[in-house]
């Protein structure tokens, strides 16, 4: 799996998760959160996390 269809699928999984609340949800965040720190070589979730905002956020800058 790419780098930027990881991030889509965490914000895909947020969206759902805030409007459902749904345990599949908060799951698939954190399975695709895992696939992306792998895939980077990062060492804990919340430098993936941040990672995958500052990738948004130069996106949504351009």
């Amino acid at each position: 799996m790419g780098e930027q269809y990881l991030i889509d699928q965490l914000v895909l999984h947020i969206g759902l998760y805030k409007k459902y609340q749904y345990k599949e949800n908060e799951i698939g965040f954190y399975q695709n959160l895992e696939a992306l720190r792998v895939l980077k070589g990062l060492s804990t979730h919340d430098e993936a996390l941040d990672y995958a905002i500052a990738v948004t956020e130069r996106v949504k800058a351009s």
